[in-house]
């Protein structure tokens, strides 16, 4: 199906958040992580319970190994807690500016091959890719995230101190932190039978950066993302950034943006978005506001955010409104683009 508004091709899309996987799929989240076998039948399962309440209207997720952003860090010494039934996390690992400089320069050559995540995430997509083989597996699922992410992760919320504390060590620890972060991602690649260096394009996803004042952005977060692109990608750049306020948004052009993804921020409206910065970007409905409205609340919000200009609108769905009963109201989503249908 194609829907069109004024000649220009519009693209709803519905994401599936994992929970729903596993949730659907009868296996605790700690399970859908640790054991393949359990992994594998949730993904038959949710698959099949999904593409029978939906049928063609909604592409089912492809398999992959169970999403996890912390990849890269869990790598570099981050300890991991699966608990039963929720995320995965991390804490912090670094005491000090000084102690995440000196680890960091240790395990500049580190050999990601080596480490217990990702021999339990090869084993894993290993064998996710016997059963289901018609599916494009590959190491999937050991996720990495930006800078600024990674940096709050490993340091705390005493990271943020250090930017007024120790700015310069903080350019240090940031630089080869970046520099990690582009190692583990060329590894991936290099994994997958990719090229280590992009030349269609890369992503980031780095949601703390939102928490750096936008007046400390130019010299401790636009550096560090022109750094990551740099070493990934000739192509175009795309960023994932959550909670960012108004202020902060006059920044990303000084990073070469081919797309920004707002997500979710309390902050920003289409009007402030638009009158703040010229690229292009995507508007969501969140996931917790779709499950509470009414058909016409949901049109109402497509016809808006269809007149503003936008062409890839989303929502997505995971656990929450599977349990509730609520998947209709992704239904509704689909239904109130009916009306820009062109074939």
């Amino acid at each position: 199906m194609k829907y069109a508004y004024k000649g220009t091709e519009i693209k709803p899309s519905v994401e599936i958040y994992h929970d729903a996987i596993a949730y659907l799929g009868g296996v605790s989240m700690r399970e859908f992580f640790l054991d393949k076998e359990k992994c594998a039948e949730a993904w038959r399962v949710a698959g099949e319970k999904i593409y029978d309440y939906f049928g063609d209207l909604l592409p089912m997720r492809s398999v992959s190994g169970p999403p996890i952003s912390y990849g890269h860090i869990i790598c570099l010494g981050c300890p991991v807690e699966y608990p039963e039934d929720g995320e995965p996390n991390v804490k912090p690992v670094f005491t000090s500016i000084d102690e995440g400089i000196k680890a960091l320069k240790e395990k500049e050559n580190i050999d990601y091959s080596m480490q217990p995540i990702f021999k339990h995430y090869y084993e894993m997509c290993s064998f996710l890719q016997e059963k289901f083989p018609d599916q494009k597996v590959g190491l999937s699922g050991l996720g990495l995230e930006g800078p600024l992410t990674s940096a709050i992760l490993m340091r705390g919320l005493d990271f943020l101190y250090d930017l007024y504390d120790e700015p310069e060590k903080t350019k240090e620890f940031l630089s080869l932190l970046t520099d990690s972060i582009i190692g583990f991602k060329r590894f991936i690649n290099r994994i997958n039978g990719l090229p280590e260096i992009d030349p269609e394009g890369c992503g980031l996803a780095d949601d703390f950066a939102s928490l750096v004042p936008p007046d400390l952005w130019p010299e401790f977060v636009v550096p560090y993302w022109n750094r990551y692109y740099e070493g990934l990608t000739t192509g175009s750049r795309s960023v994932h950034c959550e909670n960012l306020s108004p202020a902060h948004l006059k920044y990303l052009r000084d990073v070469n943006l081919s797309h920004y993804q707002p997500s979710v921020s309390n902050m920003l409206t289409l009007e402030n978005v638009k009158a703040n910065t010229d690229i292009p970007f995507d508007w969501l409905l969140y996931a917790y506001h779709i499950t509470e409205m009414s058909d016409e609340q949901i049109q109402e919000w497509v016809d808006r955010t269809v007149e503003a200009g936008v062409t890839l609108i989303r929502t997505q769905f995971g656990q929450y409104a599977c349990s509730i009963g609520k998947l209709d109201r992704i239904k509704a989503f689909y239904k109130a683009f009916e009306k820009y249908r062109i074939e």
